[in-house]
């Protein structure tokens, strides 16, 4: 069986598992699940091998062009996989716009989506409806795996 693979945009400051810690947590919940399941059924990575710092209220990004270069090096372990692409940044990277939440087929994937980032910077998690939204896609993710 194929694990869902879900690319994230960068480590936290201090490294650790992909989506281990608070990012992770939230998208367990939203699945329905506990963290370790969510763990043991996906494949993480980042498009960022390091923590690029801080800017504003959240981390910084690279630029447009160095995140798509990063993204094409990415591109064969995509190839009939189920991704999740999390973050504008990262969605960006990969060409990827239209709305949250919606499969398509691109890529080289076998299914891609992408959804608003976990982190509690956002302020789109700030309305309920999109906590549901965003539950129900997690949740209808991980019943078709």
């Amino acid at each position: 069986m194929t694990k869902l693979l879900i690319i994230g945009q960068a480590p936290g400051r201090a490294p650790g598992v992909v989506l281990g810690g608070r990012c992770g947590a939230r998208l367990a919940a939203l699945a329905g699940i506990p963290l370790d399941e969510f763990l043991e059924r996906t494949d993480r990575m980042n498009l960022l091998d390091h923590w690029p710092g801080k800017a504003g209220k959240g981390d910084a990004f690279v630029s447009q062009f160095d995140a798509r270069e990063m993204a094409a090096a990415m591109m064969p372990m995509l190839s009939g996989r189920t991704v999740v692409l999390l973050g504008n940044g990262v969605s960006g990277a990969f060409c990827m716009r239209g709305s949250a939440f919606t499969w398509t087929i691109a890529l080289d994937a076998k299914a891609v989506a992408w959804s608003p980032h976990p982190s509690g910077i956002s302020r789109w998690w700030n309305d309920q409806r999109n906590v549901a939204r965003a539950a129900s896609f997690w949740s209808k993710t991980f019943e078709h795996l």
